[in-house]
């Protein structure tokens, strides 16, 4: 009789352990399994280093806009990317040698 009172506990273990088991599974996959929040908190993060980024660009893009309203600023893109000149100024270029 004592081998026959273990053989339900013996299943039910088993139930028990097979249901933990499942239910584990159930957890770690899916749209909201483990996995999927692991992926999903890296992407967060990278998204948000993007975010800080682009904040950074904008508000060097903005320093760089306010500036050009200063006419000394206008003046100064004038001259060296367009290379104009006041009146009865002389513009020099320095054109480098060709090497032999």
């Amino acid at each position: 009789m004592a081998r026959n009172s273990k053989k339900p506990y013996r299943r039910a273990r088993l139930v028990v352990f097979l249901g933990l088991l499942a239910l584990l599974f159930l957890l770690s996959t899916g749209s909201r399994g483990f996995v999927q929040q692991i992926r999903l908190q890296q992407q967060k993060r990278q998204l948000e280093r993007e975010i800080v980024a682009l904040k950074q660009t904008i508000e060097a893009l903005e320093a760089e806009r306010q500036k050009l309203y200063d006419p000394a600023e206008i003046e100064r893109i004038a001259r060296e990317k367009y290379g104009m000149a006041k009146k009865n100024e002389k513009i020099l270029r320095v054109v480098p040698m060709e090497e032999d």
